[in-house]
C-alpha cells in the first residue's frame, strides 16, 4: 500500500483539529453556568398620561427564572418638604417560588447628576408574600441632588412568613382629590371567622395607566370596638407628589390577624 500523499495528510490533519474545536465549544457550552442577572440601569422618566378610576388587574403571561422578579415599573420622584428634597425609589416584587417568602432585600443604587453615588436598601411594605404575589417597595432617602440614573436589584430574601387568613378588603371609594391634591383609596375589612383586625394594614401600590409605579403607602385598619368580628376601616392618601396621573392601583393586606 502506497503512503498517502503530503496534501492528503495535511488535509486530514486539519480537519480533525476543526472537529476537536468543534466538540470543545459544544461541551462548555453546555458545562459553563449562565452569568448572573444584572442590576436594571435606567433614568428616572416621570410621563404624563390621563385619569380614570378602577382596580389594576395584571395579567401574568411572563415566565420568570429568578426565584425573586423585580418586575418592569419602577422609577424614581422627588417630594420636597420645606426646605428638604426626599428621593424616592418605588417599584415591586413577585414571589416566583412556591412558598411563602419574607425579608425581601431591595437594594436602588442612585447615580447622581452632579457625581457620586447613594446606595438605598429595604424592603416591600408587605412582610410576607405568598407564591405568586407581588409586594410593592419604597426607598427614600434626603439628598438635594438631582439623579441622573439608578440601578435596582433584589439581594436576598428569606422562606416562610405568615399571611392573614379569613379576611375580606372591599373598597368603597377611591380616586384623586383635585381641590386636596391627594389619591385616595379608603374601604373596610371583614373577616369570617372570629378575629381582632387591629395589627393589620392595607398595603396600596398606585399606577399610571402604562403600568409604572407612582406610589406605595400603607395604613393600619381601625375597629369600632375590641369584638371579634368586628370589620375595620382604612383610609390612605397619596400626597407626596402629584397624583393626578394616576389611572390603577391594587389592594393587599398585611400584618398579623389576632
Amino acid at each position: 500500500m502506497t503512503e498517502p500523499k503530503k496534501s492528503v495528510r495535511i488535509i486530514m490533519f486539519i480537519g480533525l483539529i476543526a472537529l476537536n474545536i468543534f466538540l470543545l465549544a459544544v461541551v462548555l457550552k453546555r458545562t459553563l453556568p449562565e452569568p448572573p442577572p444584572q442590576a436594571k440601569m435606567v433614568s428616572p422618566t416621570t410621563p404624563a398620561v390621563s385619569m380614570e378610576n378602577h382596580l389594576y388587574l395584571p395579567l401574568a403571561v411572563t415566565v420568570y427564572k429568578d426565584p425573586i422578579v423585580l418586575l418592569p415599573g419602577d422609577g424614581v420622584y422627588y417630594e420636597r418638604d420645606q426646605d428638604m428634597q426626599i428621593v424616592h425609589v418605588v417599584g415591586e416584587v413577585l414571589n416566583n417560588t412556591p412558598t411563602i417568602v419574607n425579608k425581601v432585600m431591595v437594594e436602588a443604587v442612585l447615580n447622581l447628576k452632579s457625581g457620586g453615588q447613594t446606595t438605598l436598601r429595604g424592603y416591600p411594605l408587605a412582610d410576607s408574600i405568598a407564591p405568586g404575589n407581588r409586594a410593592c417597595f419604597d426607598l427614600y432617602v434626603v439628598e438635594a441632588k438631582e439623579v441622573e440614573s439608578y440601578a435596582v436589584q433584589v439581594l436576598s430574601y428569606a422562606t416562610g412568613g405568615a399571611l392573614p387568613g379569613g379576611v375580606v378588603p372591599a373598597v368603597s371609594n377611591a380616586g384623586y382629590d383635585a381641590q386636596n391634591g391627594w389619591y385616595m383609596v379608603e374601604g373596610t375589612i371583614s373577616t369570617t371567622e372570629p378575629a381582632i383586625l387591629n395589627d393589620l394594614r392595607a398595603v396600596v401600590t398606585l399606577f399610571d395607566s402604562s403600568g409604572r409605579v407612582l406610589g406605595c403607602e400603607q395604613s393600619y385598619v381601625r375597629t369600632q370596638t375590641e369584638e371579634a368580628n368586628a370589620p375595620a376601616t382604612f383610609r390612605i392618601l397619596f400626597m407626596n407628589r402629584d397624583f393626578s396621573q394616576a389611572s390603577n392601583y391594587t389592594l393587599a393586606i398585611a400584618g398579623a390577624v389576632q
